[in-house]
């Protein structure tokens, strides 16, 4: 396969999204369809409470919150025009809400003068940014029974049910779904079925797994699509965010395991990313040193495919450290050559599952590259690194191995922050050079 041949494969992989014409299907029902009744609770860092209610049966929102807190058991402090606290938590509890149609919340200045039906849910908080109550699509995560049955339309979201201990109840997963290991026997037993391509789900075979939920990735027009069709025949549907940020990964995995009841798995899950991530920097030094400016390509191309602001490696980056050298621009974009050397990185790291982690590889693209790449600091002090094999496959990812693909990146930008030596090209062996993340591979 020539260059030009292998970046259209990786670009195709990561950033290509296609309208997907579905035909007519078999007709499914679930047996609870999402509601939209009920009040959210939210205590901050992902510790919330749901209350099922007839919102149309209460007059404003602070009715609802007593019959919530009374529901579970909390005491309610309030004055009749402010609540003081809930459960013995106090501060500054504030009202949010989100429209019909919107995913943003929106704090409510006048609350006891809204009504509760108007909305298409609303939340208690303490935080100033509430926890992530509606999906990709605004419909509430909310409010679903345990599920038993569910089908996965991307690897992402097939990543995020195993981290949280349910790759036993996944009976559908789409093509290049592979990973953990228990999802590969699934497939190849017949017990988990491929339901399509990560671009084009199939209606029918989605349909004929009998599910009790299907996980659509936002990230896809087709799959929100998908969702809606789903829907309109009675099949509860949930749609992730983009992964385009640590935030949205962390909100993605809190929305997968609050639909199929793993809520607090889901909780432990982001505590824990959470909690190594910091680890990671405060080893690196990330949080103080001076930023190392990077460029992430996705081919080693005269005009490459390159990641900008709004994309979930920029986030990963910036995060541990580096400075996106092209933070102008948003999403993944196709530059000219030109552009490179003018912003002269001091990193470059490759993403691609064309090649093998072998030096005779490495040395052929390094030395390959064009006399634009080789006009960089990264190129003259041979700081240019691949990651490929599993290791790309992990990278490429939004989900929950996020803190792995963290503390490889920071490897990279750090590499005489730790005793392990960092090689020019990683593949397959990427575990070898974790330690704070080493346990978060999630493969059961």
């Amino acid at each position: 396969m020539d260059d030009r041949s292998r970046l259209a494969v990786s670009v195709v992989l990561v950033v290509a999204g296609v309208i997907l014409g579905v035909t007519a299907g078999v007709l499914a029902y679930a047996e609870d369809p999402v509601q939209a009744n009920g009040v959210v609770i939210d205590f901050g860092d992902y510790e919330t409470v749901w209350t099922e209610a007839d919102v149309s049966g209460f007059d404003d929102p602070l009715e609802l919150l007593e019959f919530a807190c009374e529901e579970n058991g909390f005491e309610l402090v309030s004055d009749g025009a402010s609540v003081g606290s809930i459960d013995g938590n106090e501060g500054e509890w504030r009202l949010f809400a989100v429209y019909p149609g919107e995913t943003e919340w929106v704090a409510l200045p006048e609350p006891y003068d809204q009504k509760p039906s108007e909305f298409t849910v609303m939340a208690w908080s303490l935080s100033d940014e509430p926890t992530v109550a509606v999906d990709y699509s605004g419909t509430p995560v909310n409010g679903y029974s345990q599920k038993y049955r569910v089908v996965s339309l991307s690897p992402a979201v097939t990543e995020i049910l195993a981290s949280v201990k349910a790759s036993n109840v996944i009976v559908g997963v789409d093509y290049y779904s592979d990973y953990p290991e228990s999802i590969v026997q699934g497939k190849a037993d017949g017990s988990i079925a491929v339901v399509g391509s990560y671009t084009s789900p199939s209606f029918e075979l989605i349909t004929d797994t009998n599910p009790d939920i299907v996980i659509c990735d936002g990230s896809q027009t087709s799959q929100v699509k998908m969702a809606d069709r789903l829907r309109d025949v009675g099949i509860d549907a949930v749609v992730t965010y983009p992964g385009e940020s640590l935030e949205s990964i962390m909100d993605n995995i809190y929305i997968v395991g609050t639909s199929i009841g793993y809520q607090l798995a889901a909780k432990g899950v982001i505590e824990d990313t959470g909690y190594v991530m910091d680890e990671i920097r405060a080893a690196t030094g990330a949080d103080h040193s001076e930023p190392i400016d990077t460029m992430i390509s996705l081919e080693p191309d005269i005009s490459p495919w390159i990641s900008g602001t709004g994309t979930y490696l920029d986030s990963v980056v910036t995060s541990m450290g580096g400075n996106n050298v092209f933070s102008e621009w948003f999403g993944w974009v196709h530059i000219t050559s030109d552009r490179i050397p003018y912003a002269n990185p001091q990193k470059i790291i490759i993403v691609t599952t064309e090649y093998s982690a072998t030096q005779e590889e490495y040395d052929h693209l390094y030395n390959s590259l064009s006399p634009q790449w080789q006009l960089t600091d990264a190129w003259r002090n041979g700081e240019v690194y691949v990651i490929c094999e599993d290791a790309a496959a992990m990278v490429q990812r939004a989900g929950p191995r996020i803190a792995q693909t963290a503390e490889l990146i920071s490897t990279i930008l750090y590499p005489g922050s730790s005793d392990i030596e960092v090689p020019k090209i990683i593949g397959s062996e990427y575990m070898d050079y974790l330690t704070f993340s080493a346990d978060m591979s999630y493969n059961d």
